[in-house]
């Protein structure tokens, strides 16, 4: 075959797929009632859930906002069932539900990234804090003993603006 029937079979198969792609799409139905009446039961529970652990101080209000604000986008979701069918189309899902999971994987990502972040800071912290620790017993101990003092290393006498942005924190 020459390098133009294999482009036409390429560019054929590839307008049938689209086509197939359309029709799938066309296809699309809302969430069944059953699947909406667990969504609207679930961004409930969740909503109830995540004021109680607040009231009781369990849960930070910082982290309730996006239990909350996913609850909220949930039951939206299943109340406007149009804005899922939308999202499906332009994500080019084969059904509601799986846009529903993809929507959770996403979720579930960018909350596994905030975490990393989170405990990326505290790790320097924490390093940080024994540095310094070992500094101020090391100092004491000197000051116990009455000898002279050392001198300071390096990178110790002040505190970097990134320290007291994290201590302000």
């Amino acid at each position: 075959m020459t390098a133009c029937a294999l482009l036409a079979a390429a560019v054929q198969d590839a307008a049938m797929s689209i086509g197939a792609a359309a029709r799938t799409a066309l296809e699309l139905e809302p969430l069944h009632d059953r699947q909406r009446m667990v969504a609207v039961g679930l961004a409930t529970f969740v909503l109830v859930f995540v004021v109680e652990l607040v009231r009781r101080r369990k849960l930070r209000e910082e982290y309730s906002w996006v239990w909350i604000g996913t609850a909220l986008c949930l039951l939206l979701l299943a109340w406007k069932q149009e804005i899922l069918v939308s999202i499906s189309h332009w994500i080019g899902a084969a059904s509601t539900v799986s846009t529903l999971f993809f929507g959770a994987f996403v979720f579930l990502l960018a909350l596994v990234l905030q975490f990393s972040v989170r405990l990326s800071r505290l790790t320097h912290r924490h390093r940080t804090l024994g540095q310094r620790l070992a500094l101020l017993e090391q100092e004491l101990a000197r000051l116990r003993d009455g000898r002279a003092a050392p001198p300071a290393p390096s990178g110790f006498e002040k505190t970097s603006q990134r320290d007291n942005r994290d201590e302000v924190a």
